[in-house]
């Protein structure tokens, strides 16, 4: 484990640095009586619709290590709310946040948002942030994923770590182990884990039992979820209308007997009836890639927890990648996005 902790820290040290950016607001920033003073002027700020004017103080409390501040930026320039969205200085400021926290204690009220950090920096390595010079890694995203969903217990990160399993992206395939996290996450209610978990048995497969009404149930629930998020992905909602509409009156029946212990009772909408269930020999079915035994959500597959001792049921992963060398992702202090 201990090899394996600094290998990790070894990998996440060579994390490229931003661009650095214009010093802007470099004098704008030097009349703030302390950093905290800074952060409420800028929410100030935020709440009065001026996000132009709230940036030099957040970018002070930013510098100066207030949490809210290094967050409230990251997720500004991450989706553009009154800036032009900018990946590279998002990037920049959920990296601060990981740099700085990594090791803070799960049980800490802040810890979601350290978790939130990681999970965004390991979406930019899935993808990559070309004009920020920031390249696809996913062996490095699989890290932070890692690190968020066993030692925070994100079901964010766990949803996103089990896709990587599912598609041997950064990782050796391994559908027992993706099943695995894809429980943990769906367990916490948690919709895409729910549908993805739901799909896949649905289906079934080589290395998948074909359960169609525990299939049917979690989608059942991802649906509702992801409604009441008042956010349902279009994938979610389209795999509900094909699933119930190919689901017979028996299966459906079935699926609501086990709601209850999956976590809700939500009723079935409206069958639809225009959709034509899809043949079962043109289904995808997830090709073998592990060495895991197919496993039932919860369950842990024969073998799986050797291939990675920080999965779920295995033994405690302790602080994998946090202690003090995750500071140097940085490289050189001082640089801005």
């Amino acid at each position: 484990m201990q090899m394996f902790k600094h290998s990790l820290i070894a990998a996440l040290a060579l994390a490229p640095m931003a661009t650095p950016l214009a010093a802007a607001h470099a004098e704008d920033a030097t009349h703030f009586d302390s950093a905290t003073a800074a952060y409420r002027q800028g929410i100030a700020d935020l709440k009065s619709g001026e996000t132009e004017e709230a940036l030099p103080a957040l970018e002070y409390a930013a510098d100066h290590g207030v949490l809210g501040a290094q967050l409230k930026l990251a997720r500004i320039y991450a989706v553009g709310n009154g800036v032009r969205k900018n990946e590279g200085k998002a990037y920049f400021y959920y990296r601060q946040i990981a740099n700085q926290r990594a090791d803070i204690s799960p049980m800490s009220p802040v810890s979601k948002y350290v978790a939130e950090s990681f999970v965004a920096l390991g979406k930019y390595y899935v993808d990559g942030i070309p004009a920020a010079d920031v390249p696809q890694d996913p062996v490095r995203a699989a890290h932070l994923f890692r690190h968020a969903a066993s030692y925070f217990g994100d079901a964010d990160a766990q949803y996103a770590l089990a896709r990587l399993y599912l598609d041997g992206n950064g990782v050796d395939k391994n559908v027992g182990l993706a099943i695995n996290w894809l429980a943990t996450a769906a367990k916490k209610q948690h919709a895409a884990a729910q549908a993805k978990l739901g799909e896949l048995l649905w289906r079934g497969g080589d290395e998948i039992h074909h359960r169609p009404a525990r299939g049917l149930a979690l989608i059942l629930l991802a649906h509702a979820n992801a409604k009441a998020d008042g956010k349902e992905p279009k994938w979610i909602e389209d795999l509900y209308v094909e699933v119930v509409g190919a689901s017979d009156a028996a299966t459906r029946k079935e699926a609501q007997g086990l709601l209850p212990e999956l976590g809700g009772q939500v009723a079935i909408d409206e069958v639809p009836t225009t959709v034509k269930a899809t043949p079962a020999e043109e289904l995808l079915v997830p090709a073998s890639g592990g060495t895991s035994a197919p496993a039932a959500p919860g369950a842990t597959p024969a073998g799986a927890m050797t291939s990675d001792a920080s999965a779920p049921g295995g033994t405690p992963p302790g602080k994998i990648g946090a202690p003090k060398g995750f500071g140097d992702m940085a490289g050189t202090a001082g640089l801005k996005p």
